[in-house]
């Protein structure tokens, strides 16, 4: 049996304090604290439909940073929208019914006391908060390591995982803080701070481009799948390449948190070993970042330049992207892209990347990251627009998974013309997308490797943190070149998202810095993952040397 943990019982007190003291009625006061309550497993139980994963009050505060512009988030998906006008509405009706039906407590009516004893009610209840906040400050943050795994990925599994209405009231309220902390510093000689590997005036440096595909996964891993439907063209290696790269790519979120995936491919790191606080990247880890892929790239003579589909305030986009290091952010607005991210197709972003690349003449080579979002959820619901494989696909598995299968193969044809195009050019080019998570829509089938096609599964995942989850991280990356000798590699391994940064820069030909030499010896020694590598000590001296030795976070 779940019980309220400490947090929530303080919350419930502050809460029905604070009402109790501005009403003077206690039965609507504790009325109106129950419907608060009720106002969180409904946020809880929401969010989880989106994204997989329980409420947090955290969210709630990421959320409040910037207001005007997340609040569109209930515009663009009007059920959302309703459903708060409707809890707006509902908590305005019991208090008019409250003030109707129930009296004031009498003590509180008094011309001389009832004010001072209101506001004492209130102030106690803020101190209780106050104070029950500090005594817990530090149990605010995750221990960013516990020895087998890390804290801050118990605390997602928790979310996926809510134990009922008690357990996802103690997850909310216990889940406060966004402040990351840094991992232990170890004292190791395995990484040594040196120069870089290689000099840049001495390569040619190509121009590249990084396309971040919204939800992309490889759909043949399900078995029930029909292959002529669900072996899209950007699965393979590019016809119009000269060298391929492509793979599993191991991510650190699924069915949302893009954010989590910008992070971890500019710095190079895990969301997770920051703790609960690395949730929130954008605001409690980009500020921090030292080294970052356009930080380097800027570093060695590259112009670097970010196309995001949506509003650049939207869950702090822009700050972030400033903070990773890039000079130039354009938004939907400076694209003058659809309002509705639903109608931003991916060729709309892609041929943008051109049209800038086209005026690109200060003599820089070019480093662009663009972000599509086409593909974003939810999906299903109109199936009589699916031409007849996307039936074929809703009748053998679901109308979601037809649906975004439809998009998924939309986008791979806008990234087919777009990759022959870039890979065009007289000069030496590099194109290179991945999938930022899973859609929502391939949870019914990658939560269960019974309904997964073995002989496609990676070979270098078994369970490890994932908690026999892990295939529900899986995405795809691919990397192609016009230049080089003629070459295909297509991995059977996962590759942990976390190393992208260093393998697109050696695929490329740049000159490695300390940080991405020292990735590509763990990632080498580890087989490609991260935090479920074998050598747990190697990963605890390599986040050492990277945080510490080169300061890559402060």
């Amino acid at each position: 049996m779940v019980l309220p943990s400490i947090a929530t019982l303080v919350a419930i007190v502050v809460i029905f304090g604070a009402l109790f003291g501005v009403l003077r009625r206690p039965w609507t006061a504790g009325g109106l604290t129950a419907y608060t309550l009720g106002f969180v497993l409904l946020n809880s139980f929401v969010k989880q439909a989106y994204l997989g994963l329980a409420m947090t009050l955290a969210d709630m505060r990421f959320f409040a940073l910037r207001p005007a512009e997340n609040f569109t988030l209930f515009f663009r998906y009007p059920l959302l929208g309703l459903t708060l006008v409707g809890v707006f509405a509902g908590a305005a009706l019991c208090v008019a019914l409250g003030l109707r039906l129930e009296r004031p407590v009498g003590a509180l009516l008094r011309a001389r006391t009832g004010g001072a004893l209101r506001i004492a009610i209130v102030a106690g209840a803020a101190s209780v908060g106050v104070a029950a906040s500090l005594l817990s400050g530090e149990e605010s943050h995750a221990r960013v390591d516990d020895g087998d795994a890390f804290v801050a990925f118990k605390i997602m599994y928790e979310q996926q995982h809510p134990q009922g209405p008690i357990g996802r009231l103690n997850l909310f309220f216990n889940n406060r803080s966004f402040d990351a902390r840094l991992p232990q510093r170890r004292e190791q000689s395995r990484f040594v701070a040196s120069g870089v590997g290689g000099d840049a005036a001495s390569v040619v440096l190509p121009d590249i481009a990084l396309v971040l595909q919204e939800s992309t996964f490889d759909p043949t891993l399900i078995r029930q799948c029909p292959r002529a439907a669900c072996d899209v063209r950007m699965l393979h290696p590019a016809q119009s390449a000269t060298r391929t790269q492509q793979g599993p790519l191991l991510v650190h979120t699924t069915g949302g948190g893009t954010w989590l995936a910008e992070f971890s491919v500019m710095s190079g790191l895990d969301w997770r070993i920051f703790g609960r606080g690395g949730a929130y990247a954008p605001v409690s880890l980009a500020p921090r970042l030292r080294e970052s892929l356009p930080k380097r790239m800027r570093a060695i003579g590259y112009r670097t330049v970010a196309l995001y589909p949506t509003d650049g305030n939207f869950l702090s986009g822009q700050s972030a992207y400033g903070y990773y290091g890039f000079e130039e952010f354009y938004d939907a607005k400076d694209l003058a892209l659809p309002e509705d991210w639903q109608d931003v197709n991916d060729a709309l972003i892609l041929n943008k990347a051109l049209q800038i690349a086209q005026r690109h003449d200060d003599g820089r080579p070019l480093f662009i990251f663009m972000l599509t979002v086409r593909n974003h959820g939810p999906h299903g619901g109109n199936l009589a627009s699916l031409a007849e494989s996307g039936r074929e696909v809703a009748d053998k598995t679901n109308e979601a998974l037809a649906d975004y299968l439809a998009r998924m193969r939309a986008s791979s044809r806008d990234y087919a013309v777009f990759s022959a195009r870039w890979l065009a050019s007289s000069r030496p080019r590099v194109v290179a997308w991945f999938g930022d998570h899973q859609p929502e829509a391939a949870w019914d089938f990658t939560e269960d490797v019974k309904l997964l096609d073995a002989v496609r599964l990676p070979d270098n995942l078994h369970g490890g943190q994932f908690r026999g989850d892990q295939y529900k991280f899986l995405t795809q990356y691919q990397f192609s070149a016009n230049f080089g000798e003629r070459e295909q590699r297509v991995a059977r391994d996962a590759l942990d998202i976390s190393y992208l940064y260093a393998e697109l820069s050696a695929f490329a030909g740049l000159p490695l810095d300390g940080g991405a030499l020292a990735a590509r010896t763990v990632r080498n020694a580890c087989n490609g993952l991260m935090l479920d590598c074998a050598d747990r000590a190697l990963i605890d001296d390599y986040l050492s040397y990277r945080i510490y030795d080169l300061r890559s976070v402060e």
